[in-house]
């Protein structure tokens, strides 16, 4: 059993979600440096040094938000095969009960129509050829995907985008979770060290314990999860706003 899709363009280019999915996570787990710093600054040198440690410290998460971006990208594979595959494409399974079948449906009947496959498996087909049928809804949730980035400024497409970016932020941050929390004990340590020689850096202390607690317990593949099939669902219950126009692109067949 064999089906063909069509895919679409991709979006490129630094926007909001480079900024918040990538910079924010290595910001956030860097920030404890600049906290351990700033314990041992004097106070009369603080405004000025700090300053100009948080310019390199930001022009820094910059540089480094493609590494944070890779350590994402690494978890996906397993946590989806944790997940019982990629959220979007599971979603669109007949087997999957998270939209009514009724709806999922007018989901899939939009999907031809939009000519993002020539046809959708039906539920026995899906039953028989598992894989096949796999293969289609993956690539309809690329293409679905692609395809909502090309609207993310259009109603409904800004909500989908700005899940997309919540789910961006979790799952890189999660990738670099154990170096943020290294990160943090190291830090936590040269502030506690301040205090032995008759430093009082509490502000930075306080800071540094809250964004240790926030990798440890607030940072995890369950509220990764969550978040993936936040996106998911919002992305599948606005494939009615996608215009008829402008929606084809180049086919290709899915390989068993």
């Amino acid at each position: 059993m064999q089906f063909s899709l069509k895919g679409g363009a991709g979006i490129s280019g630094f926007d909001r979600y480079t900024l918040h999915a990538r910079v924010f996570p290595v910001t956030v787990v860097s920030f404890p440096l600049l906290l351990a710093v700033s314990a041992w600054i004097p106070f009369a040198q603080w405004p000025l040094r700090l300053a100009g440690g948080g310019f390199v410290m930001v022009i820094a998460a910059f540089a480094l938000a493609q590494l944070a971006r890779d350590a994402g990208k690494a978890l996906e594979a397993p946590l989806w095969k944790d997940w019982g595959g990629p959220p979007t494409a599971r979603m669109l399974r007949h087997s999957d009960p998270t939209f009514e079948p009724p709806v999922k449906a007018t989901i899939h009947s939009q999907l031809v129509r939009l000519s993002a496959c020539e046809r959708m498996p039906t539920s026995d087909e899906e039953k028989a050829d598992t894989e096949s049928a796999e293969a289609v809804y993956r690539l309809c949730g690329d293409w679905l995907r692609r395809k909502a980035l090309q609207l993310k400024n259009v109603s409904p497409f800004d909500v989908v985008h700005q899940e997309n970016v919540n789910y961006g932020y979790h799952r890189n941050i999660l990738g670099i979770r154990t170096i943020g929390v290294s990160i943090a004990v190291s830090s936590l340590i040269a502030i506690g060290a301040a205090f032995a020689f008759n430093r009082f850096p509490v502000i930075e202390l306080f800071l540094a314990l809250a964004i240790a607690a926030y990798l440890t317990f607030a940072i995890n593949s369950e509220r990764l999860r969550t978040c993936a099939d936040n996106y998911s669902h919002r992305l599948l219950s606005a494939v009615d706003a996608i215009p008829m126009t402008g929606t084809s692109g180049s086919r290709k067949s899915p390989k068993k």
